[in-house]
């Protein structure tokens, strides 16, 4: 096994990754999706929501503890979906995003992609960015977070995780979107420093 797939396998404990069962991890995580997320998030309860990529389940907790009902998830790492059960998100199913054209439900409000585009291999992102758009309602809204590399920030972030194939700027990133078929028009981004 390659030490991307064995990353992928166990990618919380691999990577280290703080435990949302730690009340204090917990508040700080929330009060970060709510500054970085929370501008974004549809007032309807609702909403059709797939947080494609879940990791821990961390966004799709808080969206729960928010209100939100009609949620959906997936994730590549076996060991990630285990942890979102045991966070009882049951709805988790193991994916992967590379086949986001194969997932049996469309019609989203919302698709999030939360740091997982750097982990898609170059060659396929515009792809899979142009798949999920079909996985959305005519109106919905695909919500990306990835790291900056136009900051020192981001390059390090780049750095950080060994299933990180490669990274974006806000130009590539719109150069990106394009690319998959967003129009330009419709376009929205965080200013700096918020996420």
């Amino acid at each position: 096994m390659d030490t991307r797939a064995r990353t992928i396998e166990h990618y919380h404990s691999a990577t280290g990754r703080p435990d949302l069962d730690d009340p204090r991890v917990r508040r700080l995580v929330w009060r970060s999706f709510e500054r970085t997320v929370g501008p974004w998030v549809p007032a309807d309860r609702s909403a059709r929501i797939l947080d494609a990529g879940c990791g821990e389940g961390a966004l799709l907790t808080w969206l729960r503890d928010k209100g939100y009902a009609n949620l959906h998830g997936f994730d590549l790492s076996p060991e990630c979906v285990a942890l979102c059960h045991r966070l009882e998100l049951p709805f988790v199913r193991p994916f992967d995003l590379l086949r986001i054209a194969e997932w049996p439900e469309d019609g989203y409000d919302v698709i999030f992609l939360m740091d997982v585009v750097e982990h898609l291999p170059k060659e396929r992102a515009a792809e899979v960015l142009e798949a999920a758009r079909t996985k959305l309602r005519p109106g919905g809204c695909l919500i990306i977070q990835t790291p900056n590399l136009g900051s020192l920030v981001g390059t390090f972030v780049a750095h950080s995780d060994l299933t990180h194939e490669f990274g974006l700027t806000e130009k590539s990133v719109r150069d990106l979107l394009a690319l998959a078929g967003f129009p330009r028009e419709e376009w929205r981004s965080a200013p700096p420093g918020t996420s």
